[in-house]
């Protein structure tokens, strides 16, 4: 306890004795300063700081080297990309396509127009094609004193089938055309009475009856043959019948094909009666042609090389004559195929016959002779081009020489001093077939322009230069033709169309043959008319009220002109025509 007391008064007698040494030290003595100059400062007193000062440090460090390495190491992915999806295109769905169609139309000058396509699938590999076409006028045109009507009526069809080792088909076509001798002159018809021309019977009667079948082969030889025959009469009892025969042969050699096709037709016919004079006129006919070629692909040029024969007889006059035509053509593709450059020969036997003549001209009288005409060669050059994108030319020149031309000519008025009575083509109002040789040397050009797949227009030239082997006129050829033709769908229901063309002058003869009472034709000398060329425009608007049902409306002879299409016939003035189109599917 005292040991205690006396060690706490030790520490307290320091602590007291150190407190007051540190209040001794911490005494601040005062002094005074001052001042007896202001401070005036000069340059040699000031001095530039360095911009870099010297660095004094002397535990400075270097830098070390670094090497390093990089070690592979498979590591599996876990990441799976997203795939990415095309943006959605929103298009028009295609307007839906019919197998089948009708169409129906009146018109003035009475007319009728009556279409029907149907195709019937009987099975899987064949299939029956149903094509009917009407159409029909009561006539009416001004000045006309015959009957004028006329009518046209087709039936076809047609069986394809498609099996392993070959197609074929088989069918029928038949046709009916009525037309009258109408082109009475005005001169003719003031010098008749009523009761003559009443007594006139104009009206002619085309009737053709057609079977045709062929067939196509994969691996023989023989590729192909097609087979047509038909019967073909009037209403005048003339008749002629054809058997048409074509086969294609394909012989394979080294490096190209040897292809030969056939052309064996035999031709009959007869008419009644004789333009003057009696007795009827017939004929029997038969040729066999044979054409080989082989067709070369050399890089940018294309090229046939060919040659025909065809052995002809004329049986009716027991003659016989071998005829050898060449069938050479060469197209080379020049500017990276832009320009088409194209030449060549070629000669063929046509043969004329009734049925095909009178579809070109249906005012012929049934009082003919029908021959062929031998197209010695027809010798080409042409080319076709893209001018711009959607601008294109094509242009031809020709030279050809064919012996037998068939042409056309007015037949003449015969009087018949013996009593015969006069038949309804004696009157100038129909159009016999004179043979001639011909030499034509023809340049044509076809320009075409597309703005869009909606707008496409188009322009038509050829210039022909005709002469004939005895200097005689090329009878209702034209020397110029024309033509200009646009087609426009301004809407996706809306579609317009129109034609115009311009056919020039052609050369025809007006004849007077009397006959005397001794059945001698006694003749007034043929004179040469010219016929007068034509401009004509057609146009036809159509308006689809939905899919399958649309309205039409036709206009032909827009410009009412009265022209004579052939001598003497007077063509109708405006013609319009409206109906409906119906499409679907069974």
């Amino acid at each position: 306890m005292n040991l205690t007391i006396k060690i706490n008064l030790i520490f307290l007698v320091v602590f007291l004795i150190s407190n007051k040494a540190i209040a001794q030290r911490d005494t601040i003595n005062t002094d005074k300063l001052i001042i007896v100059k202001q401070y005036s400062p000069t340059v040699n007193d000031a001095f530039k700081i360095k911009q870099k000062p010297s660095e004094k440090d002397s535990i400075k460090q270097l830098r070390r080297d670094l090497s390093y390495s990089f070690i592979d190491v498979p590591v599996a992915s876990t990441f799976t990309p997203a795939k990415g999806t095309a943006s959605g295109v929103r298009m028009s769905p295609p307007d839906k396509l019919f197998e089948n169609y009708s169409r129906f139309g009146v018109g003035n000058f009475s007319t009728i127009l009556a279409d029907f396509y149907s195709n019937f699938d009987i099975n899987r590999d064949r299939h029956l094609d149903i094509a009917f076409n009407h159409l029909s006028s009561q006539g009416g045109i001004d000045g006309v004193v015959l009957d004028d009507d006329f009518s046209n009526t087709n039936l076809r069809l047609d069986l394809t089938s498609q099996d392993r080792y070959f197609d074929w088909n088989t069918g029928f076509d038949v046709n009916h055309r009525e037309v009258n001798y109408y082109g009475l002159e005005s001169t003719l018809a003031n010098a008749l009475s009523q009761d003559q021309l009443k007594a006139i019977d104009p009206k002619q009667t085309y009737t053709k009856l057609e079977a045709f079948g062929g067939i196509r082969f994969t691996d023989l030889v023989l590729k192909e043959a097609d087979i047509t025959v038909y019967n073909f009469t009037d209403n005048f009892s003339s008749s002629e019948q054809l058997l048409d025969i074509q086969p294609l042969v394909e012989i394979p050699l080294r490096t190209q094909n040897l292809s030969i096709k056939g052309d064996f037709k035999f031709l009959n016919g007869s008419f009644e009666e004789r333009l003057i004079g009696d007795g009827s006129l017939d004929y029997q006919q038969f040729q066999a042609g044979i054409n080989p070629f082989m067709k070369f692909n050399i890089q940018n040029v294309n090229l046939k090389l060919g040659a025909k024969a065809v052995f002809f007889s004329d049986m009716e006059n027991s003659e016989n004559k071998v005829f050898f035509y060449p069938d050479i053509k060469a197209e080379f593709s020049l500017n990276q195929e832009t320009i088409k450059v194209f030449l060549g020969v070629d000669g063929s036997l046509e043969q004329n016959t009734y049925e095909n003549l009178s579809q070109q001209n249906p005012f012929l009288s049934p009082t003919q002779f029908i021959r062929p005409s031998n197209n010695q060669y027809n010798a080409f050059a042409g080319f076709t081009t893209k001018l711009l994108e959607n601008l294109s030319l094509s242009s031809q020149i020709n030279y050809s020489s064919t012996n037998n031309t068939a042409f056309f000519i007015s037949n003449p008025d015969i009087d018949y001093g013996n009593g015969q009575s006069k038949r309804g083509f004696d009157y100038r109002n129909s159009f016999s077939v004179v043979y001639n040789d011909l030499e034509t040397f023809g340049i044509s050009a076809d320009l075409a322009y597309q703005i869009d797949s909606d707008f496409n227009i188009g322009f038509f030239g050829k210039y022909s230069d005709f002469s004939t082997g005895n200097g005689e006129p090329a009878w209702n050829l034209p020397e110029v033709e024309l033509r200009a033709y646009a087609d426009f769908n301004f809407t996706k229901n809306w579609n317009f169309s129109a034609a115009l063309f311009y056919i020039g002058e052609r050369n025809d003869a007006l004849e007077n043959i009397s006959i005397d009472s001794n059945s001698f034709p006694i003749s007034s000398g043929r004179i040469n008319n010219t016929v007068d060329g034509y401009l004509d425009l057609n146009a036809s608007l159509e308006y689809k009220i939905n899919p399958r049902l649309a309205v039409f409306v036709n206009g032909n002879n827009l410009l009412n002109n009265s022209y004579n299409r052939w001598q003497n016939f007077e063509v109708q003035g405006i013609q319009v025509l409206g109906g409906l189109t119906y499409q679907f599917n069974w």
